[in-house]
């Protein structure tokens, strides 16, 4: 199957309802999904990478494995996208994968950043706290940076009830 077809197939999927079902196609033909990450990872024309990074997402809710390969990729992808839909598309994606070493510190530097920034849509910081608490286990020390974080956004930010509730989770 070349990337025209997928393109295609994901734009007429959009005009319809449950898009996200279609998610299903990718699982029963998992030989494609390295084209649905090169279209999620692309600077095509919008809406083609966010729908296409929203399906990675439902993928990686339904069969995680299947993307467990192309996890430096998509790393990558995450710590070279400008796009916030993109983001956070890839920032839930990642969350269902195990941790390793490759850009460990490149992505704690970027979780950090998307969280402490205001300007940042609020689910892309929650995301990012989530992936924070997780690299807590492995980095203890990284845990009175983000409450001293935290603090800081209590004090000074009005928070959106998303970010109260991410922030409630992290201390938990």
């Amino acid at each position: 199957m070349e990337i025209s077809e997928i393109e295609a197939l994901i734009l007429a999927h959009a005009k319809k309802p449950h898009f996200t079902a279609f998610h299903q196609f990718f699982l029963e033909n998992p030989d494609v999904i390295p084209l649905l990450i090169a279209l999620a990872l692309s600077d095509k024309k919008h809406p083609l990478p966010a729908y296409s990074a929203w399906l990675l997402v439902h993928i990686a809710k339904t069969k995680p494995q299947l993307l467990y390969k192309f996890q430096n990729q998509l790393e990558e992808g995450l710590l070279q996208t400008t796009k916030h839909d993109i983001q956070r598309s890839l920032l839930v994606v990642l969350l269902s994968f195990p941790q390793h070493q490759k850009n460990a510190g490149a992505l704690l530097d970027l979780y950090f950043q998307i969280f402490q920034n205001e300007n940042v849509k609020v689910a892309n910081r929650v995301y990012a706290l989530y992936h924070l608490k997780r690299m807590r286990k492995k980095y203890p020390e990284i845990d009175m940076e983000v409450k001293a974080q935290i603090d800081l956004i209590e004090a000074y930010s009005e928070m959106k009830p998303a970010l109260k509730v991410g922030i409630r989770n992290y201390l938990k």
